[in-house]
């Protein structure tokens, strides 16, 4: 119990304020099949997650939303582990809308200023929410630069 009062204590005194600087709808083409669905766990730990592979996430994102060990950039689902219930008996290559999300992040360390370029793409593929986020820590500036 002291260890949670301690980081909340923490991280209510970081004075963390969000701001969304650039927001898009894009549509890809997904190609939704056993080529680019895949379990792995590059990127999370210890767990397994389904990944679809969306090249052409790179040409709509400013971040690097590239897994290297899956080849490519990917967008990772928590609602089934099970390919075929992506696939569904119908491997195609289909045009998915996705949303995507790039947030500023600011928080005070001292009497620096810490920012964050954090972005996030979420879109829905054959009924599964599929998402991607990246956070990309920005040089340290002075606090009155950040005021």
């Amino acid at each position: 119990m002291k260890t949670f009062l301690l980081i909340a204590s923490l991280i209510s005194s970081l004075s963390v304020s969000a701001v969304t600087l650039h927001k898009k709808k894009v549509t890809l083409p997904v190609d939704i099949s056993t080529t680019r669905l895949l379990m792995s766990n590059a990127g999370y730990g210890e767990s397994y997650i389904l990944k679809v592979i969306i090249p052409e996430l790179a040409d709509v994102t400013f971040l690097n939303h590239r897994n290297p060990s899956a080849g490519g950039p990917c967008m990772a689902t928590y609602e089934t582990e099970d390919l075929d219930a992506v696939i569904q008996g119908n491997p195609a290559v289909e045009q998915v809308d996705f949303e995507v999300t790039l947030d500023k992040d600011v928080w005070f360390d001292g009497n620096v200023c810490q920012v964050s370029l954090r972005e996030t793409v979420i879109g829905k593929i054959r009924g599964f929410t599929f998402q991607h986020s990246v956070t990309q820590a920005m040089p340290s500036r002075t606090e009155e630069d950040c005021r």
